[in-house]
């Protein structure tokens, strides 16, 4: 895999990061984190709006009074609109958590948003919505837990906890499970990458049947933070997140087959220093991938790629 072309995106806040994509009304929507720094209470979630090229038609800034907005995602409903979720982190004028809230807003037309709306169990961070038959499902993490939880239904609605002990410490003696993505395959088998950062910090891969209550786990043998993945032909899966290599950090593309687990480095974006949180966009023969990082000017700013997809 190349790169066929490589744009800065963002980098008008002091901290830019955590960002994600998808497509909507044949536009490429990105979101990301806009704050002080990686941990203060200052965040706001910022939308832009691109082209196929990368160019930023227009943007919005949404924000919640008193909560630190984190890590949000996009998703598209059954009914085409359009799903932010962000974790909002409620806290003080000193920074200190008093508690933390899933919550989603949802736009008709990328123009206006609903009022946020908190879901799912409180301080249960809730990381990403995928859907599947018109339901949507999510994976929460607790951190003092060193669990996971595995929902489903309606984010605006009734969203309920369908496996309450998915991944943990307790259940498979592997310490702290926490971010994760979700894809399903044509056939409705569920795939969950997991990572994790305790013992081995080895990220692991759920795979599951309808009605995804019996899980079974491979061990990927590698670190990878801010998971994201994509399903593709022939069993074969792209994962994306941050390695570690001699260098440093760096973000990458690995592909896995998932018949075989075995691994393959397939691309390392421009990166390094605090990076990581891709979101991935399939469009044909062309894969589109945001993500962040800070090895220029020492700065976190978004970046987006647009690569040829290739895994030989």
């Amino acid at each position: 895999m190349h790169i066929i072309h490589q744009t800065n995106l963002w980098s008008h806040a002091p901290h830019n990061a955590f960002s994600d994509l998808c497509e909507f009304n044949n536009m490429l929507v990105c979101c990301f984190r806009e704050a002080t720094n990686h941990i203060s209470g200052d965040g706001k979630i910022r939308v832009l709006y691109l082209d196929w090229q990368g160019k930023v038609l227009r943007h919005q800034l949404l924000r919640i009074a008193g909560a630190d907005l984190r890590d949000p995602k996009l998703s598209l409903t059954p009914d085409n609109k359009l799903m932010l979720l962000a974790y909002a982190r409620y806290c003080g004028a000193d920074n200190k958590t008093r508690y933390g809230q899933p919550s989603t807003w949802l736009s008709q037309d990328g123009y206006s948003w609903t009022a946020a709306k908190g879901f799912a169990d409180r301080n249960w961070w809730l990381w990403r919505i995928s859907w599947h038959n018109d339901k949507a499902y999510g994976v929460a993490y607790n951190r003092s837990a060193q669990s996971t939880r595995f929902y489903s239904g309606n984010p605006r609605g009734s969203f309920d906890c369908i496996e309450p002990e998915l991944f943990g410490l307790r259940k498979h003696g592997k310490g702290y499970p926490n971010e994760s993505d979700l894809q399903f395959a044509a056939d409705g088998t569920a795939y969950i990458l997991l990572r994790r950062d305790a013992d081995t910090c080895t990220a692991q891969l759920g795979i599951a049947k309808p009605p995804y209550r019996r899980w079974q786990w491979q061990d990927l043998g590698f670190y990878l933070g801010g998971p994201a993945m994509l399903l593709l032909e022939g069993n074969q899966a792209l994962l994306a997140g941050r390695i570690w290599r001699a260098s440093g950090p760096k973000t990458a593309l690995i592909g896995l087959d998932l018949v075989s687990w075995k691994k393959k480095l397939l691309c390392i974006l421009p990166s390094g220093g605090d990076t990581s949180y891709p979101g991935l966009v399939r469009k044909g023969d062309r894969l589109y991938i945001s993500y962040y990082a800070s090895h220029q000017g020492q700065q976190s700013r978004i970046y987006l790629s647009e690569l040829e997809l290739k895994l030989t």
